[in-house]
């Protein structure tokens, strides 16, 4: 039975919450950069798979990750890919084999200060 992103994050289908919790922490005790960019990684994928449909396949080509603030607590990780990019990129397949669009993700922690910044380069074609 497929999956959809409102099933992990019912209220906002853009954004995933992170706890840091003492086991992906590193020695300072803060978010260890490595879950930060994985919780950034899988966003765009699951987005632009439901946006897009069973009959295309999604992956992270490439990305840079900006670590701009420690990340303690409560931490959110927004990604947003307007409606119409679906469509767009719909269009762009039909004469093409593949395509790639760029994205970023933020995560923050509760007061609202940019933790990290991940620009991700997703690689889309239809499946054969």
């Amino acid at each position: 039975m497929p999956r959809h992103i409102l099933d992990f994050c019912p209220a906002t289908p853009s954004g995933a919450p992170l706890q840091v919790a003492p086991w992906p922490a590193n020695t300072n005790v803060t978010a260890f950069g490595g879950a930060l960019f994985a919780a950034t990684d899988v966003l765009y994928g699951a987005l632009l798979s439901g946006q897009l449909g069973g009959g295309y396949q999604v992956w992270t080509k490439s990305a840079t990750i900006d670590f701009r603030a420690p990340g303690r607590g409560r931490l959110r990780c927004v990604a947003d890919i307007p409606g119409p990019e679906a469509d767009a990129i719909r269009e762009r397949l039909a004469d093409h084999p593949s395509t790639s669009v760029v994205h970023t993700a933020v995560v923050s922690d509760s007061c609202g200060t940019t933790v990290v910044e991940a620009q991700h380069t997703m690689f889309i074609r239809r499946k054969s």
